[in-house]
C-alpha cells in the first residue's frame, strides 16, 4: 500500500504570542487522510503551545494529499504530519521548498537532503540545530544513511557519558541495513568503549523501532 503524499501544503501562520516570545519548533499532528485526499480528524500529537498548535491545525486543514492506495484504490489512512514554525526568512530556492514539502509529507530522504543543506549552508542559511533535527527525524524513520550520519555526528560532537553508546547504536542500525563503512566505524568506536557499554549499544539497537 502506498502512503499519502502532500501535494498542497501552505505554511502555517504564527500566533502573536509565539512571535513575541520568539518560539520555534515542530508541532506533530495525527491526521486521517481520506480517499478524497482531504485531511480530517486532526489531533495534536506533539504540543508546542503558545497558540501554535491551533495555527498548525488551521494550516493542515487546508492541505491536499494524493491519497494512499491499496490494490490501486484510494483508501483512508492515518499519518503523523510535522508542521514547522520558523521565524527566519523562508527560503525562496525552489529545490529547498520542494524538499520542505516532501519533509512535511514524512519523506526521510527529503529530511536527510534538507539536513545536509542546513548543515552546509547550501541554498539556505546555515543552521546546525535544524540540520540535526531533520537528520534525527530521517534516522528515526529508518533511513540507513541518516542512521550512519547520526553515528558520525554523535561520536564527534557528543559530550555526555553515554554518547559512545548512542553512536554505537546508530552505527549498528546502519550496519543492519548494510550501509557502507558501518563495520569499520563500529570497530573503531568499540576500541574506545568498555565491554559493558558495547553490550548496551547492541541492546539499544536490538530494541530500536522506527518512528512512523
Amino acid at each position: 500500500m502506498s502512503a499519502p503524499r502532500a501535494v498542497y501544503a501552505p505554511d502555517p501562520e504564527y500566533s502573536d504570542e509565539a512571535r513575541k516570545e520568539k518560539i520555534e519548533g515542530v508541532c506533530v499532528l495525527y491526521v486521517v487522510v481520506g480517499p478524497d485526499g482531504l485531511p480530517r480528524d486532526i489531533q495534536v500529537q506533539r504540543v508546542l503551545g503558545h497558540g501554535l498548535d491551533e495555527k498548525a491545525i488551521e494550516a493542515v486543514r487546508q492541505w491536499k494529499f494524493e491519497p494512499a492506495l491499496k490494490d490501486g484504490k484510494p483508501v483512508a489512512v492515518a499519518v503523523n504530519v510535522e508542521v514547522t514554525f520558523h521565524l527566519g526568512e523562508r527560503p525562496t530556492n525552489t529545490k529547498i521548498r520542494e524538499l520542505e514539502r516532501r519533509c512535511s509529507a514524512g519523506d526521510p530522504k527529503a529530511e536527510l537532503e534538507l539536513s545536509k543543506a542546513y548543515f552546509e549552508g547550501r541554498d539556505v542559511e546555515k543552521d546546525e540545530p535544524t540540520g540535526y533535527r531533520l537528520l534525527q527525524q530521517a534516522a528515526d524513520r529508518g533511513l540507513p544513511e541518516a542512521q550512519f550520519r547520526m553515528g558520525e555526528y554523535t561520536a564527534s560532537h557528543g559530550n555526555r557519558s553515554d554518547d559512545n553508546i548512542v553512536a554505537y547504536m546508530w552505527y549498528a542500525l546502519a550496519q543492519r541495513n548494510h550501509y557502507k563503512d558501518s563495520d569499520n566505524k563500529l570497530k573503531e568506536l568499540a576500541l574506545k568503549m568498555s565491554s559493558e557499554d558495547i553490550a548496551e549499544g547492541q541492546k539499544r539497537a536490538q530494541d530500536w523501532r522506527p518512528h512512523k
